[in-house]
């Protein structure tokens, strides 16, 4: 009785227990594949016992640790009947144990006749996995190079307008400055024509009073000098009217000359600005690629070492 905390006969030394088991095992129909032996010692039961608490869930609806123990020491206990595990297990799974039964077998006979004591049904499982989490990992890849392509195509679009959008810009302001200097050299044909007109005029004027003068005084003499007097102070008066238009004219000129000064410095500065924030955009548009870039280097060494999430899981 050492060693032992229970007492009475197990169904092996009780004959009335013996004797109805090895009926059961005369008139219950069992597979063909059963008559296969397996040496246990060859099956990898670390990678049988998750396929066998996965049975077991699904027909009993929750998972049961005394069954999986009980199957698990079944199977751990050096030989293994399969026909007299399962009419053991007949009271646990009821009608779900002869397909229970059918499965696990076929799979004992696959792992022992590897090398690698893994049934085949569960390595070209494996590969299936792998196969697919391959053609996962280039999907993802080839959207992931499609999406950086989009977006060098986007880039090189807006790069393209920039540079459109400024030719455009320095165009228009070339056209303006010729504008403005074809305003200019009218405006200032239009004044010399003005002053010429002016010149001539003040000429003609002077030239036509002094011929009348001439023959006032050839008819009239003396009386005339007073004339003369009030013609030479008109004819003062006008050098002076003259002197003091041409003056304000050149004043116009020079004011003129300088306003186009002050535009032309304001347009150098405008364009100066203009370039900074170019410059400025397209420093923003390498720092939005630089995380692609990063993100896109970083990904196959995750995939040399081994370290991501999928590596831990395999």
């Amino acid at each position: 009785m050492a060693g032992n905390f229970f007492r009475g006969a197990s169904a092996d030394q009780d004959n009335r227990f013996g004797d109805k088991m090895k009926k059961l095992l005369k008139t219950t129909k069992f597979p063909p594949s059963f008559d296969t032996k397996v040496d246990m010692s060859k099956v990898q039961m670390d990678v049988m016992m998750p396929w066998v608490t996965q049975q077991v869930t699904k027909y009993l609806g929750f998972e049961d640790e005394v069954v999986i123990g009980y199957i698990e020491g079944q199977l751990t206990n050096g030989k293994v009947d399969p026909k007299l595990m399962q009419l053991n297990l007949q009271g646990f799974l009821e009608k779900h144990t002869t397909s229970f039964m059918k499965e696990l077998w076929a799979l004992l006979i696959s792992a022992a006749a590897n090398e690698s004591g893994v049934p085949t049904e569960f390595i070209e499982k494996k590969k299936e996995e792998l196969r697919l989490k391959k053609e996962e990992q280039e999907r993802v890849e080839l959207v992931l190079a499609a999406k950086q392509e989009e977006l060098n195509k986007r880039m090189a679009e807006e790069e393209k307008a920039r540079q459109q959008r400024g030719r455009d810009r320095e165009s228009d302001r070339g056209r303006e400055r010729e504008g403005d200097r074809g305003r200019d050299v009218d405006r200032r044909h239009r004044d010399r024509e003005d002053h010429d007109r002016r010149d001539r005029s003040r000429g003609y004027d002077r030239d036509r009073d002094r011929d009348r003068d001439r023959d006032r005084r050839r008819s009239g003499g003396d009386r005339y000098e007073d004339y003369d007097r009030r013609r030479d102070y008109r004819e003062r008066e006008r050098d002076r009217d003259y002197h003091r238009e041409r003056d304000h004219d050149r004043r116009r000129r020079r004011d003129g000359e300088r306003h186009e000064e002050r535009e032309e410095r304001k347009e150098a500065q405008g364009e100066d600005r203009v370039r900074k924030g170019e410059e400025k955009d397209h420093e923003k548009s390498a720092e939005k690629e630089e995380p692609l870039e990063q993100e896109k280097e970083e990904k196959p060494a995750v995939e040399k070492d081994g370290s991501g999430p999928e590596a831990a899981s395999d």
